[in-house]
């Protein structure tokens, strides 16, 4: 038999080929912004992270170690999927004929999700191939029954998709729902032991930090309901999974080709995960990328319902090659940008258009950890950022490196909805922001704030309430009210639904207070109930510098505003 009739051979040779493309675009591509997020990520490891768990950072820093620049970040997960690959084609049942290896690569290359996640630098490569490694792992520990083996092995397989993303646990608890046997059997319990063992350092660091990642992603992320985040999801769906072979995709869930407890299993996961997210598109918009584990079972019921009816097999390999084309096509205008396309992915000329209107000065960044991570990748100099009451927390609220700020000369660059009398718009190239340089920069975005003693629960507008202020200082230096171009004082907030409804400014007493480094003081802060405000509210206090919106810096208390 000649090498190319080997479906293996074939299979695998054009693996390598597709491994070579995505090496080279990997290298060719600028970083969207939030791949230079998780790049932040690497330089300081930990068991985890706001927003994921550790591996995508843990990937980052090893492929920095074997390359430089944009490929450095991405080698890991191009490497990734050339592993998940394998198991895809374990799971295939390791084609041999030509045809059939072809039809399977074909359908991998077609699956738009599989495209990206094969350069692109974020969670979802480790969980594809750790959703592809479990998928194998739980035929092998339904096959091999008792093996200390395949058990320790599917408790890794477990720990390994929950450190990817947290999505990780709707595949295990999908394919246990699928086959709930598996609850009579010692090894199963056994290897959800081993899993959540290896899994209990990622619980341990959510403990300590007060479980930001639990909270944001079970309550951050609500909205007030909109029908486009259902008409939008389901949208996503047909194009994320290939618009041309989606209708292939509804004939061959409605076929069943693959039979038992594999079969059983991939049903289970679709429809679970589809189910799921429209659920929680009632609650917010949701990203296209969270399903994305399901390319893997619906390539394999592609190819399954090819290898059954020869004429469902040559529409899959038609419109398959067609649906590579077009990928192709995309991901060299991703790369070269020839058509002037904007995306994220070709707009980094802003970073050394800002960087050299800083002239040698550290950008603090309002409310964008997007931004501050690209700056940081292209520019070469640490970026940092601030989160007020108008954005969600991160990553960067977690860390200290605001400390090297306190004290220096910082540009902020700001919003444009920041309302500021001596601050400059900087138009550069597909970015607007608003700077103004900051002398004398106070460092406080930590500091802590409690409420002496309790607030009254009813307010009325326009009323005068004063409220006796806790301050804590967790810095090593001094902080001080008053100081700096940009001075530090107070400012409150009333928010409604998660949005903040008005942010009315404080006044302090004393002015220009001196809170030491590690101790804390006590001031009175006064403010003024906004007219415009009526009803329930969840009202805070924070810092604030100079015309700039405030920072939360208190818990929430429920208050009311009636006449």
């Amino acid at each position: 038999m000649r090498r190319w009739d080997s479906g293996a051979f074939v299979f695998w040779a054009l693996c390598l080929l597709w491994l070579l493309v995505n090496l080279f675009q990997a290298g060719l591509t600028e970083l969207d912004p939030d791949e230079a997020y998780y790049w932040m990520y690497a330089h300081k490891l930990d068991w985890g992270y706001f927003d994921h768990p550790p591996v995508v950072a843990l990937v980052i820093r090893l492929g920095t170690l074997l390359a430089s620049g944009e490929l450095g970040v991405r080698l890991g997960f191009t490497l990734l999927q050339a592993a998940s690959f394998y198991f895809i084609w374990l799971l295939a049942g390791q084609p041999t004929e030509r045809k059939e290896a072809l039809t399977l690569i074909g359908l991998l290359a077609a699956m738009p999700m599989l495209e990206a996640y094969g350069f692109v630098a974020t969670p979802d490569g480790p969980l594809l191939f750790f959703s592809a490694l479990f998928f194998y792992l739980c035929q092998l520990f339904l096959k091999h029954r008792g093996s200390w083996l395949y058990t320790l092995a599917l408790g890794a397989g477990m720990a390994g998709l929950l450190y990817s993303k947290y999505h990780g646990v709707l595949l295990i608890f999908f394919i246990l729902l699928s086959n709930l046997k598996l609850l009579r059997r010692p090894d199963f319990y056994l290897a959800s032991a081993f899993g959540f063992l290896l899994f209990f350092p990622h619980l341990y660091w959510q403990y300590t930090h007060g479980f930001p990642s639990f909270l944001y992603h079970l309550k951050g992320r609500d909205d007030a309901y909109e029908l486009k985040f259902t008409l939008t999801y389901l949208l996503n769906q047909a194009v994320i999974f290939s618009p041309l072979l989606f209708p292939l995709l509804i004939r061959a869930l409605w076929e069943r080709p693959v039979k038992g407890e594999q079969g059983r299993a991939f049903l289970f996961v679709i429809y679970g995960f589809w189910a799921f997210f429209f659920y929680a598109s009632f609650k917010g918009h949701v990203e296209p990328q969270w399903t994305a584990i399901l390319s893997i079972p619906i390539v394999l019921l592609l190819y399954r319902q090819s290898q059954l009816s020869e004429r469902f097999g040559r529409w899959v390999r038609l419109l398959s090659a067609i649906t590579v084309v077009l990928l192709l096509l995309a991901r060299t205008e991703l790369a070269f940008n020839w058509a002037g396309t904007r995306s994220e992915f070709n707009r980094r000329q802003w970073v050394y258009q800002l960087k050299e209107a800083a002239g040698g000065r550290p950008v603090l960044f309002q409310n964008s950890y997007r931004d501050a991570s690209k700056y940081a990748f292209y520019a070469g100099v640490p970026a940092y950022t601030f989160t007020d009451v108008d954005y969600r927390r991160n990553q960067f609220d977690i860390w200290d490196w605001e400390t090297a700020l306190h004290d220096r000369t910082v540009l902020i660059g700001g919003k444009q909805s920041w309302r500021c009398a001596e601050c400059r718009e900087l138009e550069l190239t597909r970015k607007t922001f608003k700077v103004q340089a900051a002398e004398g920069f106070q460092a406080a975005q930590k500091a802590g704030m409690r409420f002496r003693e309790p607030l009254p629960d009813t307010w009325r507008p326009g009323q005068q309430v004063s409220a006796r202020i806790v301050l804590s200082n967790p810095y090593p230096y001094d902080i001080h009210f008053g100081k700096g171009t940009l001075p530090l004082q107070l400012g409150t907030v009333f928010y409604r639904d998660a949005v903040a409804r008005s942010t009315p400014p404080a006044r302090l007493m004393p002015e220009g207070a001196l809170l030491p480094a590690g101790d804390s003081i006590e001031v009175l802060a006064s403010f003024t109930v906004p007219d415009s405000l009526a009803g329930p509210y969840q009202f805070g206090i924070g810092i604030q510098w100079g015309s700039l919106p405030p920072l939360l810096n208190s818990k929430l208390v429920d208050v009311s505003v009636g006449q």
